[in-house]
């Protein structure tokens, strides 16, 4: 497990590489080919315009603070995501509970606004993992970090297979759409945590 470390205005966001063994990374990128996918899903359903894909897995909705790790381990269907999320405790997730897990997916032309995923600045976090199982330089697709006034980029995450980043849910960030080059699906299983038993009352994710 490889870890990298950028500072941001709330914390640091981590990028976590050469976790998973390939068996696990194949067993994730196979959801993405099943009937599971519904469009219409928004990051902030007030404002954005557009839609993309996505998947629920488990845990409620944006404003939900409960644990959400029974749901997860008890779902078979996405078994490879709740093993996922099992190795992340041991790194970037270590003494994190589980609130919410997702999958989302863009294509060629479909992209995401900058949003934050929760107003809490201490303890709701987001895990994006890069599901796909192959992405080139080309193909664009980066995970974008904003400054907290969203009036300039903080870094650029590329999606490279099997990389998670880590970041507190109140840094303005949003995916960029896949190059015109690519004919895959931009896929990431999305988790959100808190540290464990310490649940709030804070302002849920704009959906």
């Amino acid at each position: 497990m490889q870890i990298k470390a950028f500072p941001t205005h709330l914390g640091q966001l981590l990028v976590t590489d050469d976790f998973a063994p390939l068996p696990l990374q194949q067993a994730v990128s196979e959801l993405a080919r099943q009937p599971i996918w519904k469009y219409g899903w928004r990051s902030n359903n007030r404002r954005d315009r557009y839609c993309y894909w996505h998947a629920h897995i488990a845990g409620g909705d944006g404003n939900s603070r409960a644990n959400c790790e029974a749901e997860l381990a008890a779902n078979q269907q996405f078994s490879a995501a709740y093993a996922l999320f099992k190795l992340l405790q041991h790194g970037p997730l270590k003494g994190h509970e589980p609130v919410r897990a997702y999958l989302n997916s863009h294509t060629f032309g479909v992209e995401g606004y900058v949003h934050q995923d929760n107003k809490d600045t201490e303890n709701y976090f987001s895990t994006v993992y890069y599901a796909h199982p192959v992405w080139h330089q080309n193909w664009a697709g980066d995970t974008v970090f904003y400054n907290r006034d969203e009036s300039d980029i903080l870094t650029s995450v590329f999606p490279r297979p099997g990389r998670a980043v880590t970041f507190h849910g109140a840094i303005p960030h949003c995916a960029r759409a896949p190059g015109r080059d690519c004919n895959e699906l931009r896929v990431s299983l999305v988790i959100k945590t808190q540290l464990a038993g310490s649940a709030s009352n804070a302002d849920g994710e704009q959906h």
